[in-house]
């Protein structure tokens, strides 16, 4: 089986970095799908975004999104909120506790993606970024 193959490399990559950041991310009871969601959120002004936001950023389906809502949700680091421009839609918040974490889980992030990059040169990790953004069509 040829290894050199940029889709299954990436694959590779990305079970990888799952790999080596679940650990880190247990001892908060989230996984790294969970951690981007409220990453995005730390990002946003608070109240703001939308379901559809979260999807078309990461390019999740509806169902794998609404699952990480909930578990967030019941875990009381989110809250959803009425949308007050769309009675249909529901708008996610970042609840108290994940306000706390805060300080704690960006920073972990950072670690976490240090970590995994550690064999790339700065400019190698730029020049990565830089293709996968062109690959993307995004940069």
């Amino acid at each position: 089986m040829q290894q050199d193959k940029v889709a299954i490399l990436i694959k590779k990559a990305s079970l990888e970095f799952e790999k080596i950041s679940n650990p880190y991310f247990a001892k908060y009871e989230l996984t790294v799908a969970q951690y981007k969601i409220l990453k995005y959120l730390y990002n946003e002004p608070s109240g703001t975004a939308r379901v559809v936001d979260l999807e078309k950023y990461y390019s999740m389906t509806h169902p794998t999104t609404l699952g990480l809502l909930e578990y967030l949700e019941k875990k009381e680091f989110i809250k959803r909120i009425d949308n007050p421009n769309d009675k249909r839609g529901k708008l996610v918040a970042l609840a108290d506790k994940a306000q706390r974490m805060r300080d704690t889980l960006i920073p972990l992030g950072e670690l976490i993606d240090d970590k995994f990059t550690e064999s790339l040169t700065k400019q190698e990790k730029e020049q990565l970024v830089a293709l996968l953004l062109k690959m993307l069509q995004i940069g």
